[in-house]
Order: C-alpha cells, then structure tokens, then sequence
C-alpha cells in the first residue's frame, strides 16, 4: 500500500475515534509523532444552520408489491390526500376449459379489506363511495408513479353492478356487471395456462374513491393485502357427456403488485423562506429539500473563513438534525408521525418530471437512518459520505440531481435471505411538522472533520 493511501487511512481512523470519545479531552497535537513533519493534522466539529427549504416534488414512486391503497384523508394544514390504486386479475387455475358456449350466470368481487388508519375514532366506519373501472393500458414498468394512471388508461363504465360503498375491514361483496363477466368467461385454455397471455387481454382494474363532501378534517385510507380479493364466475358448463353444469371459476385481484395512485393537496405549504416551520407529508407531499448548490456554497464560504483553501479536509462524521416541538395531541402525533426519515435523491426517468426518490446508498452503512428521538424530540440521520462527496465535487458539477430531499423511509427484510432494504416509502401515509430555520432549535448539519496540510 502506497504511504499516502496509508496514512489517510491512519487518519481517517484516527479521526473517528476522536469522534466518538466526546467526553475526553480533544487534544489536536495527538498522533504528530507518528506521521512525517511535513504533515499537520488538526481536528474539529461545525455546526451549520442548514440551508432548507419546502417544496413539491411533480410525481414519486408509487408500485407497491404489498398492499393496494384507497381513501382519502383530510388535514386543516396539509390538505387531503387521496389514494386511488391499480392491480392485476390473475386466473386461480393453469388448466381450465370452458367448453364449448358456457352460459353465465352471476359474477361478483369479494374485497378484502384487511386494515384502515384514520386520525379520528369516528372516522372508523365512515363510508366511502368506491368506483371500479377495467384497466384499458397494461400496467408496464413505465408505470411505476403515482400520477401514472389518468382517464385515458380505464374504460369509464364501472364494472360494478352499482358504486359500492365500503365502511372499514372486513369483506365487502360486490355484483359485477355481465358485460365484465363475460370477458373473463371467454378466457381460453392457452390464457389459463400462459398467463402473459392473459394479461394482454384483461389488463386489471382500477379502483377510484369518490371525494369527500368535507375537506377540513378526518377521513379514512383502507388497505387491502395483495393476494386476498376474489373474483367469482358462476357459469354454466356445456358438457357433452354430462350433460348441464353449474360451476364457478375464481380469479385474484390484486397480485403481486399494486400501483396506487395517490394526490395530495399540499403544495401551498411549499417555501423557498420558511419560518418557524418546516412541513413532512409523505407520498406525494410537500417534503423538506436541501439544495446541493446551496451546501456547497455554504462549505465553501466556511472554507474562506476559516483559512482553509487548498488544504484537504476529510470528514469522519456528518449529522443532519431536525428537531420538532411535541404538540399537545401526543395521540394524534403518535399516529401521524413518521418513524424514521432519510436523505433521498430525486433522479429523473424518462422524463424530467418524472422522478424516483432514492435513499443516499449510505443507509446501508450507517446506524443513524433518521430513526424519531423522543426524548431530544429529534431526528437525526448519518450522511457523512455525501457530504465527503460534495466537499471533493468542482461547483461546476453539481445539479440538482445531488439535492436532498427528506422523506419517510421503510425497511423491508427479506425473511428468506436474511436481508434487509431501504426505500422511499410508497406503502403508508405519514405527515410531521418539523422545526423551521428561524426556530430556537433549527435544522442543522454537524460534522467532524479532519484537515491537513501536504
């Protein structure tokens, strides 16, 4: 190993130690014994007020492969969100044959509502006015987002008998209109056994919650598991041998993966100034966003006054910090707040208002992933190796492919293979408000950092 890479990594070490004996004195000569002369190593921590905004992202992520989302869900301050969602319909068998001219009889959906989250206690049964629709375009892989789906992608006929409404978990039956039924009854054996077959042709359905007459407060979402909805096909089958048949075919709905289409309403909440608050809604809500420029420009105008050009600066640790003020309804903060919240990366896909929200790849690397401190009544998360990045990164290269954006994170462990992962979260609806700039206690990053001479 050449001694210059030797030796950053002596101090990179050495750096981190330092970092986390806070309660032992710092003295900043220790270690010149062990290095040439014509080194000089100084360490050190900065606190800076972090250059946050608010703003609205135009479209997130939205496929999700546990659970479909429908409902809606009103705030005084951030508005209402709505979640619409898309799924498959998938035959149970690999290997039915309708015969020659089956007659139907009846159809009917059994939806499976398996759980809800509200706010409110008399927000539980509520009902809700539902439309189903038969998806007319596929559901491919450029439809991953949660504005991916518009009237131009379902036939505006319900395939419902009438508009169910639903009140919570549990079951709910509905008739299907003959005409729906019928194209699943002219499903042949090549469709049963290949189901890409299948899917060409019965792309899936869309179900769509009507708006709520009161926009202020309280409303429900519903979840409903992948893999629990039925379809039933009562038929008649024509069998030669036997004679008249009266069967019934099952189909799923709901499989593997949902696309739920959600909105929120949330974009006056957007501030290139904000005050005293800093706004979180997840989904497609106004989220903190912290722009790369922004940072870069604040490191250097740091770097100016502290005499520091043209040394190296290594970073050994680096904190965002956002605090929050504990409301007087703690059991409504319980519900709402998200548990853990992280640095993302907006990228553009396909095009440039098309964008998926990725986690810094650190995550995988640090214990801090902006998990909510109750007694510091604070969010912290680790992002010490973006922030090396952009200290070594030429202004010139920067964009806003680097900005932050802090957004709700799930974590998903594969119980097969013992792993575990980290993405933006498209599965549940979480809203805080954090502490603004012009706050008390303000967002910030804290680093502790290295510098040295050559």
């Amino acid at each position: 190993m050449p001694f210059k890479t030797a030796f950053y990594t002596f101090i990179a070490i050495a750096a981190a130690v330092l970092a986390a004996s806070s309660c032992v004195e710092n003295d900043r000569t220790m270690g010149q014994s062990l290095v040439p002369d014509e080194y000089n190593l100084a360490l050190g921590t900065k606190t800076f007020d972090l250059p946050v905004t608010n703003r609205i992202s135009d479209s997130t992520q939205a496929s999700n492969t546990n659970n479909m989302l429908i409902g809606t869900l009103s705030d005084p301050i951030f508005g209402t969100i709505t979640a619409n969602s898309a799924s498959y319909i998938l035959p149970y068998s690999d290997s039915t044959d309708f015969g020659d001219n089956p007659e139907l009889l009846s159809a009917y959906m059994t939806l499976q509502i398996d759980s809800t989250y509200c706010l409110e206690d008399n927000q539980k049964g509520i009902h809700q006015r539902i439309h189903i629709y038969k998806l007319t375009t596929p559901i491919d892989s450029t439809k991953i987002f949660c504005n991916s789906i518009t009237p131009d992608d379902y036939d505006p006929t319900p395939v419902t008998v009438s508009d169910p409404v639903i009140y919570g978990s549990g079951s709910v039956r509905l008739d299907l209109t003959d005409e729906f039924a019928q194209e699943l009854l002219d499903t042949t054996p090549e469709e049963f056994e290949d189901l890409n077959l299948f899917i060409k042709r019965i792309h899936g359905l869309y179900i769509e919650v009507e708006q709520p007459l009161n926009t202020q407060s309280g409303g429900r979402l519903n979840y409903l598991t992948l893999g629990y909805s039925t379809i039933n096909v009562n038929y008649r089958l024509n069998d030669p041998d036997r004679g008249a048949i009266d069967t019934t075919e099952s189909f799923v709905f709901g499989y593997t993966t949902a696309l739920n289409n959600y909105t929120t309403t949330s974009a006056h909440l957007a501030d290139n100034q904000p005050g005293d608050s800093l706004f979180l809604e997840g989904l497609s809500g106004v989220k903190p966003h912290i722009a790369a420029m922004d940072l870069k420009r604040m490191f250097e105008k740091w770097i100016k006054e502290e005499g520091l050009e043209g040394r190296t600066i290594f970073l050994s640790r680096a904190q965002l910090t956002f605090p929050y003020e504990m409301p007087e309804d703690y059991e409504r903060f319980d519900l709402e707040h998200p548990a853990s919240i992280y640095a993302f990366t907006s990228t553009p896909s396909a095009t440039d208002t098309l964008r998926l929200f990725d986690p810094l790849p650190e995550v995988y690397d640090v214990s801090n992933r902006g998990a909510i401190n109750r007694s510091l009544k604070e969010y912290s998360l680790d992002v010490t190796a973006y922030m090396q990045d952009l200290l070594m990164t030429d202004s010139t290269d920067i964009d806003s492919s680097m900005d932050l954006w802090i957004a709700p994170l799930a974590e998903t462990t594969d119980s097969y293979y013992s792993t575990t992962y980290y993405n933006f979260d498209t599965g549940n609806y979480n809203k805080i408000i954090l502490n603004g700039p012009t706050s008390e206690r303000k967002p910030t990053l804290t680093i502790t950092y290295g510098v040295m001479d050559e």
